[in-house]
Order: C-alpha cells, then structure tokens, then sequence
C-alpha cells in the first residue's frame, strides 16, 4: 500500500527535476526544429507576425507614454490595458491548450519516463518547458510596450509593471491551458472516432482562426466580450501592467489581486495538471501508423477499377494505384497542399456580403485545383516513395509508366473535383453556359498539364527526407525549390490563360501590373495580352520537355 510519503510524491512534482525535464525538453525541441525546414519557414512567418505586434505594442506605449506626459488620459490606461491584457491571456491559455492536445503533450520514448519519473515531475517538465517557450513569444511585444512607456515618459519604471504582467500571464496560462488540453487529450484517445476526427476538427480549427482574423470578425469577438474582459478577475492584469506607470492611479485591488491570483493558479494549475496528464497519457488509444509511404495490399474499389480502364499496361496502373493508396494511408500528406485554402477566406466573406460570387472565383478554383493536384502528387514521384523505392527502380515498371501513373492517379481524382467547383463557381459568377463549359475544360486540362509540368520537376529537385507532423507521423513534402518552380509557372499560365479567356480579367491584369511597376511605367492591353500568349506558348513546349525529363530522370535514377 502507497505510504503517504509516496501519495505527495506522485502529486508533488520535484522542482530540480521537472526544471531538469524542461531543459532536456527544450534542448531536444531545438535540435530537432533546426532539421525541419518547413516548421523552421512558418517559425520566419510568424516571427514577422510577432515583430509587426512587437511595434504596434511600442507605439501604443510611446503614444500613451506621451499622452500621460501632457496630462491627458489616452484610453490604453482608461480601460483599454485591461482588455489588452486579458485577450493576451485567454489567446496564450488556447495556444496551450491545442498544443498539449497536439503532440507537445504526448511523452518522449514511448513513455519510458515514466519508469524513470513520477508522473508529477514530468508533467510539471512540460508545464516549465511550454511557459519558457510561451515567454518568447510574448517577450518581445511586452518589452515592445515597456520601451514605448518608458521613452514616452521619460523613465524607465513602467518596465517593471509590463514585465510583472507578462510574468503573470505566462505562469496563469500554462498552468491554466496545459491541464485542459491534457483532459481533453484523454477524451480524444479514449474514443476510437474523435481520435480518427482530431486532424479533421485541427484543419478546422485552424481555417476557423484564419477565417475570423482575416474577415475582421476578430475586433467584433473582441468588442462583444469587452464586458468580460475588463471584468475582474481578467482586468486585473491590465491593473498590474500599469501599476508603476507615472500619471496612473490603478486598483489596489486589481494589482495585488493580479499577483496572489497568478501564485495561485499556478500551484493549483501544476497540482491539477499531474492527474490531468495522468489520464491522458494511459489512455490505450488507437495506434499511430507511420507515413513512410510504403503499400501493403493494392486497393480494390470502385476508383482501383477505374484507373484499370484509364491505364492500359499494368505497371502504369500499379503506379497509379499505389499513389492513391499512399495518400489515403498518409492523408496527412495533404497539409502542404492546404495552405493556400486561406487565401479562399476573403473571396468567402465577399460572397457573403454582397451574395455574388466574383468573377475570379472560377480561375481561383482552376489555379488550385491544378496546383493541389500536382503538388500533392507528382511534384515528388522518387521522394513519395518511401520504403518502396528499391523495389519502384528494380521493377519492370520505366519512366513513362511512373509519369503517366501519377498523371493518371492525380486526374482520376482532381479533374472530376476540380471541374465541378470551378463549374458551379462560373455559374453562380454569371457566367454563359459557353463559359461555364470553358472553364470546366480549363480546370481539367490545367490539372492534367500541371501533373506533367510538377512530375518534370519533381524528377529534377527530389526530396526524401521528411517533417514531422504529428506525433510519430511522418510525411515527405516535395523540395522547396520545387513548391517555388511549380507554383510559379503554373501561376503564370493560369494568369496567361484568364488574360485570353476573359476580357474583364484583362483589363483587372492590366491594371495591376501597370500598378506594380516601377518608375510611373504603364503597359498597354495589347502588351499584356501579347504577353500572355507567350506565357501560354511557352509552357505549351515546356510540358513535353518536363514529360521527357520525367522519364529519364525516373528510368533512369540510380541509389547512392
């Protein structure tokens, strides 16, 4: 029977130990971001997100540093620190809460820690860990706002509340988040369909965060939950920001609330934190598979029958066919081709407003169908492979079977798909049936055009090596330079062909490329529309060029 020594033990982490656990944490997070080029480009995009936060941060603070300085009241210390501060809060709090939900909060080793470890210390190592990296992410917008302060002001004591309310924010929130997403991450593993619904429901997460910051409905939450916000015990933060600012006079109540309230949920946040983690981490669950690409059993389906009618030699349709079962076996695949989605949200929101599609939509659907298509697919014919390589290049199969295989594999799913969102886009545009049927034929033949153009390529800029996505899960995604030489020459033939379809396109092309110049330069109608038939011409010879390529370089590809 546990003695009562060993109850507090396993509720009680040890402070040297998880502190230990954190750097270890940290360490090994380092050393494996620096071999994910694709984290380490998003970690560049939002480090310029942040940076633009960083000076808006030390504007509000220089502005209300002066304001202060001439005896006025500027709204930021009027009420608007608190609502600041306490959006700062419960966006930090669901930050956490995804990533303990995430991969972040499974163990290390397979859950050899534990035999090692209390349960306590190493939850309160994932707890410390997530704060620090927390803190770096609201460091620089918090010194942002103490350095606006303190030269709008004159004096640098406004630093001293700024950095004791991020502190408090940071320690509230880890402690608050992480224990939420370790219940919820229980519940997901015990429940065979919210573990096979989680990437669904992350992608609609993240579309729906996108969605609400991009359309504005962001300051319209915000203005709806003012009430709560700059209610206690959230506002208190927004006390104790400004609790050494010269020229303001916060609560008493609202500092030393802010910092007995952010001791407070600390403790109880890492105390409530070790069962929470408990009952996630010994959860069964459902299996993880690994994407390493490889085949076990060829697929019998209704699609399996259909390439059989679109493929006439066997090496070709078991090409095809085992390209589809790869991306049902790793749909995860899928994230690299998503991110262009976000670019979708405006033409939405638009359509919402005014309840007319625009007149771009359907080139839009055209340009991803044929983009999602080729990058999904064929733009890494050698790299998709995975496992099965060796067996891929000592098979029967040659190069035309493996370019025709992936073209055939991308059509029979991308055209049909492609085709109809593109089709009921034009209709809805206003386009003539004449139209319509003109852009249905375009989506189809740009996806069949971009698989040839993306396995060219692909041949020529492989990749093999992968990013981690999700816990064990693995995924290879074409080179970057490939992403770059694709997307930029089928960006350009899309461009060219809606240059000749639509004369409305025309002119809105024109006008913007005459825009972009530079020196006050303008071009003509003729000139753009002379320049897009060169476009088109001249990825009309580079398709062969990419399908021969294609074919020796795969044919003819040797192991090191």
């Amino acid at each position: 029977m546990p003695t009562p020594r060993s109850r507090i033990r396993e509720a009680v982490p040890d402070a040297e130990a998880a502190v230990e656990l954190a750097r270890v944490d940290l360490v090994r997070g380092y050393r494996k971001l620096r071999g994910q080029d694709f984290w380490l480009l998003y970690g560049a995009l939002s480090a310029v997100g942040f940076a633009l936060i960083t000076v808006y941060a030390y504007s509000l603070g220089h502005d209300t540093g002066v304001a202060l300085a001439a005896g006025e009241t500027p709204w930021f210390a009027a009420g608007g620190a608190a609502t600041a501060w306490s959006v700062a809060w419960l966006f930090t709090v669901a930050m956490l809460v995804v990533e303990a939900v995430g991969s972040n909060g499974d163990l290390d080793n397979d859950g050899h820690y534990l035999t090692l470890r209390p349960t306590a210390d190493i939850t309160a190592g994932k707890l410390a860990s997530a704060a620090v990296k927390l803190a770096g992410f609201m460091l620089f917008p918090a010194l942002g706002l103490a350095l606006g302060l303190s030269l709008g002001l004159g004096t640098p004591v406004p630093v001293l509340g700024v950095v004791a309310a991020a502190t408090v924010t940071v320690t509230s929130a880890a402690a608050t988040g992480y224990p939420v997403g370790f219940l919820l991450k229980g519940v997901v593993r015990r429940s065979n369909v919210l573990t096979q619904l989680k990437p669904v429901l992350g992608v609609g997460i993240g579309l729906g965060y996108f969605a609400v910051m991009l359309t504005g409905e962001f300051t319209t939450a915000i203005d709806a939950l003012r009430p709560v916000l700059r209610a206690p015990p959230l506002c208190w933060l927004g006390d104790l920001s400004l609790a050494t600012t010269p020229g303001v006079t916060p609560g008493a109540t609202g500092v030393a609330g802010a910092l007995a309230l952010g001791v407070v949920v600390a403790g109880a946040g890492v105390l409530l934190a070790v069962p929470a983690a408990r009952y996630a981490w010994r959860a069964d669950g459902m299996a993880s598979t690994e994407s390493d690409g490889e085949p076990t059993t060829a697929p019998d389906h209704a699609v399996d029958r259909l390439l059989g009618v679109l493929t006439r030699a066997p090496a070709t349709h078991g090409v095809a066919s085992t390209a589809l079962l790869q991306i049902y076996r790793s749909p995860l695949r899928l994230v690299f081709v998503a991110f262009p989605l976000v670019g979708a949200i405006p033409v939405g929101e638009q359509v919402l407003a005014g309840g007319t599609v625009p007149r771009y939509a359907p080139w839009l659907a055209v340009w991803y169908g044929a983009w999602a298509g080729g990058a999904a697919l064929p733009l890494n014919p050698l790299g998709n492979q995975g496992k099965s390589l060796p067996s891929l290049l000592t098979a029967r199969a040659g190069g035309r079977h493996v370019v025709r295989g992936y073209v055939a594999a991308t059509g029979v799913v991308a055209v049909p798909v492609s085709g109809a969102v593109a089709g009921l886009l034009a209709g809805a545009a206003g386009y003539s049936l004449g139209g319509v049927l003109g852009v249905v034929v375009a989506a189809g033949s740009a996806v069949l055009a971009a698989s040839v153009l993306a396995a060219g390529v692909g041949s020529v800029f492989p990749r093999f090596e992968g990013v981690d996505l999700a816990g064990s899960r693995r995924a290879v995604p074409p080179s970057k330079v490939a992403y770059g030489v694709f997307s930029a020459t089928l960006t350009a033939a899309v461009v060219a062909a809606t240059v000749v379809r639509s004369e409305v396109l025309h002119d809105a092309v024109t006008v913007l490329v005459s825009r972009t110049l530079p020196f006050g330069w303008r071009v003509s109608a003729g000139t753009v529309e002379t320049g897009a038939f060169v476009a088109l011409a001249a990825v009309a010879v580079a398709l062969p060029v990419a399908y021969r390529v294609a074919v020796a370089r795969l044919g003819g590809y040797r192991l090191a």
